[in-house]
């Protein structure tokens, strides 16, 4: 079955909220150390980079300010590469990144409901 836009663009926004909450005040030796809340922040981070690999290209170039291939390389890096995980690179994506990405993910929602009526 497949997910509409919307619905991955809903994925990117959640995801991205829940990667950042367990995240939240852990510093690397921390987050590096502490499995349970790393793999629910690197698994959410790994929603987010799937979702967003699937958006149709029409739906990607409505936000260029967004780093589409970089998205997908994250993607490929988590699970073709997962015994090399850099948890530096993870914490900083999902510290740096992951909140300008749900807020254009937000508005490309916003736009497609606007469109849809």
């Amino acid at each position: 079955m497949s997910r509409l836009s919307i619905d991955r663009l809903h994925d990117i926004v959640s995801s991205a909220g829940l990667a950042q909450r367990y995240a939240e005040g852990l510093g690397l030796e921390a987050f590096s150390s502490g499995e349970e809340r790393r793999d629910a922040a690197l698994f959410r981070l790994g929603i987010v980079c799937e979702a967003a690999t699937h958006l149709p290209i029409d739906i990607q170039t409505l936000a260029p300010e967004i780093p589409w291939a970089d998205i997908r390389g994250m993607r490929n890096y988590i699970v073709h590469s997962y015994w090399q995980i850099d948890f530096s690179v993870v914490l900083r994506t999902i510290r740096d990144d992951l909140g300008s990405l749900a807020e254009a993910a937000a508005r490309l929602i916003a736009l497609l409901e606007h469109t849809e009526e």
